[in-house]
Order: structure tokens, then C-alpha cells, then sequence
């Protein structure tokens, strides 16, 4: 029962329908009334809010839509080459090479190789630049997996324990293979160690120096403590070494030696 003067939701949604379409008939008939450019002028000042806010909404969207379906948010590997003699990042010979080795699709996910690092960790304030902070930023957030050095750079740069301890148990198999090319430091950290630490391999006859020449006489790979693609670093560095495991020869290993005892100090 209907009390006099009340209104049921039926007749309350009849009578804003009714209002709706009489409102937007009124609206038809002013705007059909005007020549072209009165109405464009009567709509965008009636209703240029609706206007603006209906196309941020539409670009918004098209944008949102392209994100969700093209956005890459991992990588396949990322490697670091800093002070690196010639270009290895990405683009290179070097990277083009490795994407045709491996197959990896780059719309799927990205192989980040970076060589615009410069600074030098074997001398005091070597470090104290934008190049090491960013860095030290891709190496602890695991943008980074692995990084190349010459020896006494990569020696010098173990210390500060953000390389995997290849004597570890986790890398227990790592450390096995590559037994007779491994690299120590001595960590910082004394709780951590006194004795010298096991953090990089001795790739001085990769093809990273024979065929890519990124440095002189020396070269070692280390894989950050953080990483999250250690299979694929070990994919790569079976690739720039061509599956040899052995001792380093001795001839590379002579050319190592003098390089760090003839370079001139500054």
C-alpha cells in the first residue's frame, strides 16, 4: 500500500528517466539550432569536463592495455662489464652473438649487458664516483647477475662480499668444475672470513679477450650474491670459455702476472 504523496522506486526511476530524456531533447534542440561553429563553442564550454575526462580515461587505457601486453619485467641475464676497452653492451657483437647462441626472445624478457661503468677499486678513491654507486645499486638489487673485471680489479672488488663465495654449499658444483681457475680475496668482513674466499673464475682466454678484446691480458667472471638467473650465468660462461674447465695456460697466466707487476702507479 502506497501511502499519498510517496512514490514507489518504479515510479521514482520512471520519473528521472523522463527528466533525463526531456533534459537531453532540450539540449538537442539548442545545439541543433546553431551553426558549426557555435555548437562546437556551446559543447566545449558546457562540457569540455566530460570532454577532457572521457579522453584521459580512452588514453589512459590504450596506454594500459600496450603496458600490460608489451612491458617486459625480468630479464633473461644481466651482466655487467665495466671498464670495459671496447663496446659490450647491449647492441654489441658481443650481445648480438649471445642472443643468437642462446635463442632468448627479448620481447619476452630483456638480456642487459652494461659496459658504461668506469671507476677503479684497486686505488684509493677509486670508487668515490656516480659510476660505482650505480653499480653497487644493480649488483645488490640483482638487476645485475654477473660482472667482469680485469684480476686485480675483481680481487680488489671481493672484498666487499657482494660476490657468491663459490666454496659455499649452494655452489658447491660451481666450485668443483672450475677449481684450477678460481679467484680469492680476503673478505672485509672478519666474521665472515680471515682466509681468502673463492668469488670469481679466471676467464683470461675467453673469447671475451680473443674475439671481443673488452680487456687486456686478464679477465675474471663473478656472480652476485643477489642473482637470480645463476643457471644462465653459468650458460654464459660456458659459452665465452667454449666448455673448458681446466687451469688457465701458462702463457696467459705469465701475461696476468706482468701485467700487475708493470703497471705504473699513479
Amino acid at each position: 500500500m502506497i501511502r499519498s504523496g510517496s512514490f514507489s522506486k518504479d515510479q521514482m526511476s520512471r520519473t528521472k528517466n523522463t527528466d533525463s530524456k526531456t533534459w537531453w531533447t532540450r539540449e538537442r534542440e539548442k545545439i541543433a539550432a546553431l551553426d558549426r561553429k557555435g555548437k562546437i563553442q556551446y559543447i566545449w564550454n558546457y562540457y569540455w569536463l566530460w570532454i577532457v575526462g572521457i579522453g584521459f580515461f580512452l588514453v589512459f587505457g590504450i596506454w594500459f592495455v600496450w603496458r600490460s601486453t608489451t612491458a617486459i619485467r625480468e630479464n633473461w641475464i644481466g651482466i655487467a662489464f665495466p671498464n670495459a676497452m671496447t663496446q659490450a653492451g647491449n647492441d654489441s657483437q658481443l650481445w648480438k652473438d649471445y642472443l643468437e647462441y642462446t635463442g632468448y626472445d627479448t620481447k619476452k624478457k630483456n638480456v642487459l649487458f652494461e659496459d658504461k661503468l668506469y671507476f677503479d677499486p684497486t686505488r684509493p678513491g677509486g670508487t668515490a664516483n656516480s659510476y660505482y654507486e650505480a653499480f653497487v645499486a644493480m649488483i645488490e638489487t640483482g638487476q645485475m647477475d654477473a660482472v667482469t673485471m680485469r684480476r686485480d680489479e675483481m680481487e680488489a672488488l671481493g672484498k666487499s662480499g657482494r660476490f657468491l663465495d663459490l666454496s659455499a654449499a649452494p655452489q658447491v658444483e660451481i666450485y668443483e668444475k672450475y677449481q684450477n681457475r678460481l679467484v680469492y680475496s680476503i673478505p672485509y668482513d672478519e666474521t665472515y672470513s680471515r682466509d681468502p674466499v673463492p668469488i670469481g673464475i679466471d676467464v683470461s682466454d675467453s673469447i671475451l679477450l680473443t674475439k671481443y678484446h673488452i680487456y687486456e691480458n686478464s679477465c675474471v667472471f663473478a656472480i652476485g650474491t643477489n642473482s637470480r638467473h645463476v643457471d644462465a650465468c653459468l650458460e654464459f660462461l660456458d659459452w665465452i670459455l667454449d666448455g673448458k674447465t681446466g687451469a688457465v695456460d701458462a702463457e696467459t697466466l705469465a701475461a696476468e702476472t706482468e701485467t700487475e707487476l708493470t703497471e705504473p702507479m699513479t
